[in-house]
């Protein structure tokens, strides 16, 4: 792994409460990732991330980054039915990511109506994050687009695979859409890396999985 990738790596593994992230980068970096979908780019952060992780590989005006929020748009009603956190603005998160120098597209709205809108203009690529909505029926629905998007290499990253059944995470996460997954079509991987939040109910434990064809 080179300098620019040490330091993107470092930066997540040394902060617990990121220390499971270090798997998009892991991800990217062996897959020589170019074209990258996140559904969930919130402030951008694991976005930017991401693009420099990619660099290592590719030329930044090579790299093709598409992301997916609600950005300002985000209703308090939506704030707690999907267990989300309040977004910048897109123009804030553009802003950030276009230093890069990487090719952005943002998609600002609800992913069960724009992932459709979407995904034939997007085409095949090469990585997908899910981790925007966090109930069972928005991750059933980005995971019914993301599926169109996937080509034999396509690696596909969800995150928070709960452990346990507290009051906080009632419904949500992406246990049920993993399980449903046909394992003839797809190999299914629960990533080993943990992170656990405490909470007032008790310890909130969250790993990612990662999905690719067969």
């Amino acid at each position: 792994m080179n300098t620019a990738a040490y330091i993107y790596y470092r930066a997540l593994v040394f902060k617990k409460r990121a220390l499971r992230y270090r798997a998009l980068f892991e991800t990217i970096y062996r897959n020589k990732c170019r074209r990258l979908v996140e559904i969930g780019t919130y402030n951008g952060v694991h976005a930017y991330q991401m693009i420099r992780t990619a660099m290592n590989h590719h030329s930044s005006g090579e790299i093709e980054y598409f992301g997916f929020d609600l950005f300002e748009d985000l209703a308090d009603e939506q704030l707690t039915n999907e267990l989300s956190k309040k977004p910048p603005s897109q123009a804030t998160v553009r802003a950030r990511l276009e230093t890069t120098g990487a090719r952005i597209q943002l998609f600002p709205g609800d992913t069960t109506e724009t992932l459709p809108q979407s995904v034939g203009d997007i085409g095949t690529v090469d990585f997908v994050f899910i981790d925007g909505g966090h109930s069972v029926a928005t991750i059933e629905s980005d995971w019914g687009n993301v599926e169109k998007m996937m080509g034999e290499q396509t690696n596909v990253i969800f995150d928070d695979y709960y452990l346990n059944s507290d009051p906080e995470v009632d419904g949500m996460g992406c246990q049920s859409v993993v399980a449903g997954l046909d394992k003839s079509q797809f190999d299914v991987e629960v990533l080993p890396t943990e992170n656990a939040f405490k909470k007032e109910w008790g310890t909130l434990r969250i790993k990612m999985v990662r999905v690719t064809r067969r």
